[in-house]
C-alpha cells in the first residue's frame, strides 16, 4: 500500500504532483537548487555530497533543457518555498517508444519520510499509462534504500549492473534495474 502524505504533519502547503509542460525561465535554477540541497543530505541522485555545485547545477539546465524540447518530461511538487520534488519521464523512440525511463525522482530533505516520493512515484505511473506507454524502467543506486523503495511499491528488479557507478576512486556500487509494467 502507498503511503500518503499526511498533512498534519507540516506538508499542506505542499501541491503536485503537476505536470511542467513549459518551464519557466527560472526552473533550471530552482531544479539546481533542488538536486544541490538533495546531494548536500545525502541522496543519490547522479552526484555525491561534495561535488561541485556547478555541475549539478548545468545538469539541472540540460535536464529543463531536454523538458523544453520536448525529450523529457517533468512532474513536479511546489511549496511556498518553491520546488519541493520532482520526477522526469524520457520516452523512448523507435522500437523503444513503448517505454519510457524515469529518473531524478528528488525531495527536498526537509519532506523526506513523508510520502512525497511515493507520490512522485505514483504520478509517474500515471503519466506513463496516459501516455500510452507498456512499461517504465529505471536504475538506482545500490547501497542505499532505494533497491527496497521501488521493489515495496511493486516495481521488479529485473538486474543489476556491478560496478555500474563510481563515487570515489574506492566506492564503486551496483546499479539495480526495475521495471514497472503499464499494460
Amino acid at each position: 500500500m502507498n503511503s500518503v502524505p499526511d498533512p498534519a504533519a507540516g506538508t499542506s502547503s505542499v501541491t503536485g504532483p503537476h505536470p511542467v509542460p513549459d518551464p519557466a525561465p527560472d526552473i533550471a535554477h530552482d531544479l539546481g537548487s533542488l538536486w544541490v540541497a538533495v546531494t548536500a543530505a545525502g541522496g543519490a541522485v547522479d552526484f555525491v555530497a561534495g561535488d561541485p555545485e556547478d555541475g549539478i547545477r548545468a545538469l539541472a539546465a540540460t535536464t529543463v533543457a531536454d523538458v523544453r524540447a520536448g525529450r523529457a518530461r517533468m512532474l513536479a511538487l511546489t511549496d511556498d518555498a518553491g520546488l519541493a520534488g520532482t520526477v522526469f519521464l524520457t520516452p523512448g523512440s523507435g522500437i523503444m517508444a513503448h517505454r519510457a525511463e524515469v529518473g531524478r525522482l528528488m525531495v527536498r530533505p526537509d519532506l523526506r519520510g513523508r510520502g512525497w516520493g511515493t507520490v512522485l512515484l505514483d504520478a509517474a505511473v500515471a503519466e506513463g499509462t496516459a501516455l500510452g506507454l507498456a512499461q517504465l524502467t529505471l536504475g538506482c543506486r545500490g547501497g542505499t534504500s532505494l533497491p527496497a523503495f521501488y521493489a515495496a511499491r511493486g516495481w521488479e528488479e529485473y538486474g543489476v549492473l556491478t560496478d555500474g557507478v563510481r563515487l570515489s576512486a574506492d566506492d564503486a556500487r551496483s546499479v539495480h534495474l526495475f521495471r514497472r509494467r503499464l499494460s
